[in-house]
């Protein structure tokens, strides 16, 4: 493996991406999204929506 930081699971980016269509499509979740404390609450919020991503994604995706 070349330096730099890890690449996201071809799995974890596609439920993140899946995750984000559904937060933009749905104002109650955006709001529990931008109110959630760190990139941990994140994740469970979407576990709780059905999609399964880490933390480091979720900050990477924040990262651009």
């Amino acid at each position: 493996m070349h330096g730099g930081e890890p690449r996201d699971p071809p799995v974890s980016k596609a439920q993140l991406n899946a995750f984000m269509v559904k937060v933009a499509a749905d104002a109650n979740l955006k709001a529990r999204v931008n109110a959630a404390a760190n990139g941990d609450a994140v994740v469970l919020i979407a576990l709780a929506e059905g999609h399964s991503f880490s933390a480091a994604t979720w900050s990477r995706h924040l990262r651009g």
